[in-house]
């Protein structure tokens, strides 16, 4: 999470210095409209993750075809070298009640399929926070300033919330395995 807050401050002074010199504008003025910027993306992803959360099961169906994760897209992610880092990327499942950090009862069907219904909750949210914030961003600007502010804190907010996403994928394919052979030893 300090990561995150560390990214997300110094995106907004960089942000803020570019968009002052750029515009012949107030430093405080502009940083000021840009924490504000970050504010409503932060409020927006977190409304967004609610009603993803929201949504009847049947939309986080693990086994529909939206949400499987093919052989290429497994290899994409590990020529990322995901496993390295995807323990540094902070796991808020304490908001739902269910952490994603680690696997509590690898041999139990339930908990897996609990595990990949959150997973498939948590791919809708990140998803749609990648294109949200820029629309609603964009639909409102406060000053000449918000375009050139709002654009960058969207494009910063996407590359935050793919890593997300991402590990969700990965983690899913290997989550399925794992059900797969659960199952197996259950009915053998």
């Amino acid at each position: 999470m300090k990561l995150y807050l560390i990214i997300i401050s110094a995106s907004a002074l960089i942000i803020s210095a570019i968009v002052t010199l750029a515009c012949d504008a107030n430093y405080l003025a502009v940083l000021g409209l840009t924490a504000l910027a970050i504010a409503i993306v932060i409020l927006i992803d977190s409304l967004v993750a609610t009603v993803a959360r929201l949504l009847p099961k049947k939309c986080a169906d693990h086994t529909a075809k939206i949400y499987q994760v093919g052989k290429g897209e497994k290899k994409f992610y590990e020529k990322l070298k995901i496993r390295k880092w995807k323990d540094k990327v902070p796991e808020i499942g304490h908001f739902t009640g269910f952490r994603k950090n680690k696997i509590a009862e690898p041999k139990s069907v339930e908990y897996v399929d609990r595990f990949l219904l959150e997973i498939c909750y948590g791919e809708i949210g990140h998803f749609f926070c990648l294109f949200i914030g820029f629309t609603l961003l964009l639909l409102f600007p406060i000053s000449k300033l918000w375009l050139p502010i709002s654009i960058p804190v969207a494009i910063i907010n996407v590359f935050l919330n793919l890593p997300s996403l991402f590990i969700l994928r990965y983690n899913s394919y290997k989550l399925r395995i794992l059900r797969k052979n659960n199952v197996k030893k259950q009915f053998a």
